[in-house]
């Protein structure tokens, strides 16, 4: 199971059983009783979730009989989870620290950085806002060197992550904007350009063609 879906489908889930006040029934803050028809009738109703909810390549490996509560199911699938952790951390810190933005959008390379950021939270490896950030600068596109040498000089206080995000997609508004001016200047060139040679602006008045002795 990837972590970073992982961490998605156990915050849903979570927040699922909290709106109907089943949690209990997961984090074993109160026993399942089997023999009591209501607690029965809700662990049948919290594992139907975990059957539509959680991909069949996982609860091929979670179901071991039909006797498992919520909690087994629950706990099963944590362990899943906690089995890979350490092959995980491996190659989600190599992907992390090695991102780069390429020809993607500020926003989209962002967010796949946050995506990672949250996967490494998610099996017990935070990052550092700081060290978050001069990642993002480190793999940014060369044409935001100016900008990221601000961010990461500055004098005051140390950009966020969050800062740093509206602060580079600023200047990437400002660089498409003057690239769109640079390119509407060279067209008009152009126009200006083929106006000249189509002999219009080299057109001589035919009165410098008279020759004095014709007055």
């Amino acid at each position: 199971m990837k972590s970073n879906t992982y961490f998605r489908w156990v915050s849903f889930f979570k927040s699922m059983c909290s709106k109907f006040g089943v949690k209990s029934h997961i984090d074993g803050t109160v026993a399942t009783r089997p023999q009591d028809p209501n607690s029965d009738q809700v662990d049948c109703c919290i594992r139907s979730w975990f059957f539509s909810s959680v991909d069949d390549s996982i609860l091929d490996l979670a179901i071991i009989n039909e006797d498992q509560t919520a909690q087994d199911l629950w706990l099963t699938i944590e362990g899943l989870f906690c089995a890979n952790k350490q092959s995980q951390e491996i190659f989600l810190s190599h992907d992390f620290h090695s991102m780069t933005q390429g020809d993607s959008f500020i926003g989209e390379y962002c967010s796949r950085m946050k995506t990672l950021l949250d996967a490494l939270c998610d099996i017990g490896h935070p990052v550092q806002d700081s060290e978050l950030v001069l990642n993002l600068l480190c793999g940014l596109n060369p044409c935001f060197s100016n900008i990221a040498d601000n961010i990461a000089n500055s004098t005051t206080s140390f950009a966020s992550f969050a800062q740093a995000w509206d602060m580079l997609a600023l200047k990437e508004l400002h660089l498409a904007n003057k690239e769109k001016i640079s390119n509407s200047t060279t067209l008009l060139a152009r126009n200006s350009s083929s106006y000249s040679s189509s002999g219009c602006a080299g057109w001589v008045s035919p009165i410098v063609w008279f020759c004095p002795e014709w007055w």
